[in-house]
């Protein structure tokens, strides 16, 4: 029976307990043990494995991070990292954990922490619309509250006691049970009624207890009257008479607190937030012993985002607001400093974010942190040209014990601005700066060093010696990316500077691949690098041909003499050995490989070894270069038939054979011929130049020379009459008037009634040639139009009629023809129109015309004959719509593809990029026989999705899809896009409108 009672007790306290701990309660229904359990649960389960993870994912991405020290520095580098997918996949793991968080503990103190989380995990996957939208939520969600107070029930009031109301508490509605609430309603009818008894019974003793008191006070006076006392008359307290209960009831303090939702309760004013208690604006409580609110922390991070949107005006009142709060934590206020000085450099408004990042750096806790504000600031100072405040900011980084690369960057700057604010010379801190790179301790920091070096020696005006120092960096070992990046772009910018443009574009090609596209200067080195292509070519071939005339000029038995020589000078370098070892200064040999006892240099191993690798390279040393380099004796190249081992004069002389001369002057023009047709390729040459030089680099001077080597070298070229024209202008926009008047005058006599020399000598001759152009385009137009409306015959003899009229290389003489083609394929039928397409291509290589024709054939050969003009022609029935719902599809080559292996490769790779895009996969079929195998995952909301989708699939191609074992083509389709294709049943005319609209 005793342990009857003990099991029912324990079932009793069971079921009290579970029933205390149900999530579909309301906020007031919970109890202790409860809120108790859902905070655990919140806490140490899903949120704190969802921090863990964040954690992680920031040590990741800072470690992905290289400062470059030569720039200014990231303020917060975990927002600027090239690849922030790198952590996506932990980044959704830690949604989806606080996700349940909030879903089954709807009312626990982490809810609020939990949105935070989310905001920080968009924001750090550079999600920024989503992270602005989550994190305003959350602060409108979980605002602040004034708290109300305990109050006392008085005697005869019509209010009990009540409970004291939370700081923070969410208005979120959280679905309940019908049944649960039909039984609340019954409850709280109960305990209406019962409040009403209650309140009545009070009543009535109230009434009892002032009868027996008026009783009291009657009985007393007459005893004073009667012994012959006046006492004062009785006042009466008639301010809480009855009938007040048909008052209206006061507003709620809740309500009248709160102000409006929307943006003023996001950036809340002080007085807005003043009310009694604790609330937000009073000086900030102790959370030591509960649980503190996210909301200031999530306002922050807010901000951030914000400014990262380029929503400076909201993210300037929200950190004011938290600035000059004194509700606001001391952490956050730290935080918020240090974003102010953010908001400031992103807008380029450097003097007011200096004062920031100063107070930022000395309110920082962590050194690193205050250091990187420190070096930032005086960075910032040197490019307002302040030197004296950038010593003081780098002094200050330097105190701040950082780590060494840092540090070490603080005292290079440091070093160039002694020189700068004119303390030192040049040569001191050259100095200083070369003892810096002998230090053993600066040895993986020597490129670096040299590079602070370069930079002063430029900044001093010496130039050559600035390119020097830069090309040192690169050569010393320890040149990183960072070093190879800002070295061969400055080389570049130096010898674009000196107008050395072959060397600038190969420079600044060498730069651009070490840079990534997101640096800031990408555009603008690759747009450069594009202007000096053309002149860079043009420089190259001028070269090797002058190199070729020259050579084909002389007589032959010199150019057999020369190409001897060329050929014992290559053989020559050929045979010296990749790696010479000399004995060094006295030291003795080091051991052999013969002596050394390591495994792998075992006798049975090394002949299998040796074997093995005769059997497929033949017979070579077996010798490794790391080996090669450790050894010092004189004997190392003793292996016969060891290239290193070659002395011209131990063997006899090898004779150069003909074959191998004629080899070496093939391409050398030796014939008054090959040499003209040469000659004429040189002139073009020169004259291309010039004009790159006019129109591309706006460089007249160098123009000028181009031109004036034209003339001299290549008399009466063909593109003389052009050169004299350019000339004349150039000297024209000079102001050398006598000069340009002369070219006129030439071009006059020598090229009378031709183009150039009309226009130099006709002022009305260009506003003629405009007026002609414009008839001939409106010629075209017309042809064009008649074709779009149906009238295939008419556009024709519009479209003859108009090419004929052309002369030269006239560019609209490409359009005519491919309009001609189409004309002619719809009167004439399929044939003729393969066979003016071809035309088309032929003719007109590199246009946009033959590329168009090309595909019109290519779509002629697969899908059949349709005729231009009529419906359904080329492009379908696509239409642009990057709003619509779009699908992904993946086309194979192969008829035999494994589908099955195909989408687990696939599905992997959306579980690791997309898991939260909830991507479904479908196998389909097109082709005329239903043989073209495909992919289509469904879906995205809108085509920007999709393409950043098919960027990444294209990135990691490796993962998405191994492109060794799968052969295939990825698209971007929208939704109505994709039933055209199944119309078609292919997707060769949408591969062309793809790239049109998608690349």
């Amino acid at each position: 029976m005793k342990k009857l009672t003990q099991f029912s007790l324990l079932l009793l306290a069971l079921l009290i307990l579970v029933t205390s701990c149900s999530s579909t309660k309301r906020r007031d229904e919970q109890g202790p043990i409860g809120k108790l359990w859902h905070n655990m649960n919140s806490h140490y389960n899903g949120y704190f494995n969802a921090r863990e993870l964040m954690t992680e994912s920031l040590l990741t991405l800072d470690e992905q991070h290289v400062d470059n020290y030569t720039q200014r520095l990231d303020m917060f580098p975990f927002l600027e990292v090239d690849n922030p997918s790198i952590v996506g996949e932990d980044m959704d793991i830690a949604i989806e954990k606080v996700a349940i968080v909030v879903k089954k503990h709807p009312y626990s103190n982490w809810v609020d922490d939990s949105y935070l989380l989310v905001g920080q995990a968009q924001l750090i996957k550079q999600d920024y619309e989503s992270a602005e939208k989550t994190l305003r939520f959350m602060v409108n969600e979980f605002r602040p509250r004034p708290k109300r107070s305990k109050s006392k029930v008085k005697k005869g009031s019509s209010s009990a006691e009540e409970p004291e109301e939370e700081e923070y508490v969410s208005r979120r509605e959280v679905e309940s049970n019908p049944e649960q609430e039909r039984r609340d309603r019954l409850r709280a009818r109960k305990e209406a009624q019962k409040e009403r008894d209650k309140i009545n019974k009070e009543r009535e003793k109230e009434r009892k207890a002032k009868k027996k008191e008026r009783e009291r006070e009657r009985k007393a006076r007459l005893k004073a009257r009667k012994k012959g006392i006046r006492l004062p008359p009785v006042k009466r307290d008639t301010s809480a008479q009855a009938g007040l209960e048909n008052e209206p009831d006061p507003i709620e303090e809740e309500e009248a607190d709160l102000g409006p939702v929307g943006m003023i309760s996001i950036f809340s004013n002080n007085s807005d937030l003043e009310g009694e208690g604790e609330a937000y604006g009073k000086k900030a409580g102790s959370y030591v012993a509960k649980h503190r609110p996210a909301f200031q922390e999530g306002r922050l991070w807010l901000a951030w985002t914000l400014i990262k949107r380029d929503n400076f005006d909201q993210a300037q009142i929200i950190l004011e607001d938290l600035r000059a709060n004194r509700g606001t934590f001391a952490d956050v206020r730290r935080k918020a400093m240090a974003v102010q000085a953010f908001l400031y450099v992103e807008q380029e408004k450097l003097e007011e974010a200096i004062p920031y990042l100063e107070e930022a750096a000395e309110v920082a806790k962590e050194r690193n942190e205050r250091a990187r504000y420190h070096y930032i600031a005086g960075q910032l100072y040197q490019e307002l040209s302040q030197p004296s405040g950038a010593a003081s900011a780098f002094e200050k980084a330097i105190a701040a014990r950082p780590n060494y690369e840092l540090e070490l960057g603080a005292r290079l700057n440091l070093a160039q601005n002694a020189f700068l604010s004119g303390s030192g010379s040049a040569a001191d801190a050259l100095k200083k700066l070369e003892r810096m790179a002998r230090e053993d301790k600066n040895i993986p920091y020597e490129s670096q060093i040299i590079y602070s070096m370069a930079a002063i020696a430029l900044r001093s005006g010496d130039k050559e010696a600035g390119a020097e120092y830069l090309r040192r960096a690169l050569a010393s070992p320890s040149a990183g990316p960072v070093q190879q990046l800002e070295a061969y772009n400055l080389l570049g910018d130096l010898a674009y500077a000196a107008s050395d443009y072959l060397p600038a574009k190969l420079y600044y090609d060498t730069t651009l691949t070490v840079m990534a596209q997101s640096d800031d200067r990408y555009a603008a080195i690759s747009q450069r690098r594009d202007q000096l292509s053309g002149i860079a070519s043009a420089l190259q071939d001028i070269t090797v041909k002058d190199s070729l005339l020259r050579i084909g000029r002389l007589s032959e038995d010199a150019r057999n003499q020369w190409a001897a020589e060329l050929f014992e000078q290559r053989r020559a370098a050929a045979a010296q050995p990749i790696n010479p070892v000399a004995s060094v200064g006295g030291r003795g040999p080091v051991a052999t490989i013969g002596n050394s006892e390591f495994f792998a240099y075992k006798p049975s191993i090394v002949k299998k070894g040796k074997r093995d690798f005769e059997r497929r390279w033949g017979d070579r040393s077996l010798e490794d270069d790391w080996r090669r380099s450790s050894r010092t004796d004189r004997d190392i190249f003793s292996d016969p038939g060891d290239a290193a081992g070659f002395n011209p004069d131990d063997t006899d002389p090898q004779m150069v054979t003909e074959d191998e001369i004629k080899a070496l002057l093939d391409g050398v023009p030796t014939t008054p011929a090959e040499q003209k047709t040469m000659e004429v390729k040189q002139a073009e040459n020169w004259f291309n130049l010039g004009r790159e030089y006019r129109d591309r680099l706006e460089n007249n001077p160098k123009a000028l020379e181009a031109f004036e080597t034209l003339n001299r070298q290549f008399p009466g070229a063909n593109t003389e009459a052009e050169s004299w024209y350019y000339q004349y202008l150039i000297h024209k926009d000079m102001g050398n008037a006598s000069k340009a008047q002369e070219f006129a005058t030439k071009l006059a006599g020598q090229y009378r009634g031709s183009k150039y020399a009309r226009l130099a000598n006709d002022p009305s001759y260009a506003s003629e040639l405009l007026q002609k152009d414009s008839k001939l385009m409106r010629d075209y137009e017309t042809a064009y139009a008649a074709f779009e409306k149906g009238d295939f015959k008419t556009a024709h003899e519009l479209a003859t009629k108009g090419r004929a009229s052309l002369l030269g290389q006239h560019p609209l003489k490409s359009r005519y023809a491919l309009l001609l083609a189409m004309t002619t394929g719809n009167t004439q039928g399929r044939a003729a129109y393969i066979a003016s397409l071809r035309q088309v291509v032929a003719q007109f290589d590199g246009t946009p015309e033959q590329t168009r024709a090309k595909e019109i054939l290519r779509l002629l050969g697969e899908s059949g004959a349709r005729l231009p003009g009529q419906a359904g022609a080329l492009g379908g029935g696509f239409k642009e719509s990057m709003k619509e719902l779009h699908y992904f599809i993946v086309v194979f080559d192969k008829e035999d593809t494994d589908l099955n292996a195909a989408k687990i490769s696939v599905s992997k790779f959306n579980a690791k990029y997309n898991k939260l895009d909830r991507l479904r996969i479908t196998n389909f079929y097109i082709g005329k026989n239903n043989d073209v195998p495909a992919l289509v995952l469904r879906r995205f909301k809108n085509g920007t999705e999709a393409v950043k989708y098919l960027k990444n699939a294209k990135e990691r191609e490796q993962e998405f899809l191994d492109a060794g074992k799968f052969s295939y083509d990825i698209y971007a389709v929208s939704q109505s896009n994709y039933r055209e294709i199944l119309k078609l049943r292919s997707v060769e005319e949408y591969r062309t409108w793809f790239r049109e609209n998608y690349e």
